[in-house]
């Protein structure tokens, strides 16, 4: 290999590095401001492994912003994931549910500190994309994303309820309510208006009615992540 070609390796690799590091710095002082690492002490503190897994969806330094929104999106839904799974009471969580639904902070009253902190971080992280994404190409997303993280929500719910009342759902009452609750559209929604230069309506259709390419990737997903936590469960009731 040419000394040449090998230094210049050497030199982009530093580069590259040097932009992931200030991306990850960025998103890091974002989650210590909006404080539910510290607040909502009992959910996982996952930022650096989704900040590693937006690197894994796009590399190129050019999607800066990808993988800092998308870090952002992703550690949003492992808050209120565990929210919904291991802390909240069902009451609670109809509550929440709503207030997503009704997307007004003026309706929040009602709802205990630490969900408090997380749908005004959730309505931020929105709505700062929103007005973003309207700036730079004229389109008003923020019903588009909002939709998404109700349905998201209210798939969370579902699962709650189940829980709650010991409840068993059959398998197609189940995948029908799991591809959501996988989280994958709401990450593939967010993604699209990331990298897509440009928006057209029947882009928003498709959006809006889930198509096949969302839907089946959510359930490969899903089908994908129940086989292995599956065996994870398995092993811990073994002992």
């Amino acid at each position: 290999m040419s000394p040449a070609i090998l230094q210049l390796a050497i030199l982009d690799f530093n580069i590259v590095q040097a932009i992931y590091q200030e991306e990850l710095k960025c998103t890091s002082r974002w989650w210590k401001r909006i404080g539910i690492a510290e607040k909502l002490s009992f959910t996982r503190d996952r930022l650096v492994q989704n900040y590693v897994w937006t690197i894994g969806k796009n590399f190129k330094p050019n999607f800066r912003n990808f993988r800092i929104v998308i870090t952002k999106v992703n550690s949003l839904i492992t808050t209120i994931d565990d929210i919904y799974d291991v802390y909240g009471t069902l009451e609670e969580l109809q509550l929440f549910t709503e207030a997503i639904n009704r997307w007004d902070p003026k309706t929040i009253d009602n709802l205990p500190d630490y969900m408090r902190i997380c749908f005004l971080a959730l309505y931020n992280c929105v709505n700062e994309l929103g007005h973003e994404i309207l700036k730079e190409n004229g389109c008003y997303i923020t019903p588009y994303l909002k939709e998404a993280w109700t349905d998201l929500c209210k798939s969370y719910f579902t699962e709650a309820k189940w829980y709650y009342n010991g409840y068993t759902p059959s398998l197609e009452e189940y995948m029908k309510n799991a591809w959501i609750s996988i989280s994958a559209p709401v990450v593939l929604t967010h993604a699209y208006f990331l990298v897509s230069p440009s928006f057209i309506n029947e882009d928003f259709v498709y959006l809006k009615e889930h198509s096949n390419i969302i839907h089946f990737s959510a359930m490969i997903l899903r089908i994908a992540n129940d086989l292995g936590t599956y065996k994870v469960f398995s092993i811990c009731h073994s002992y």
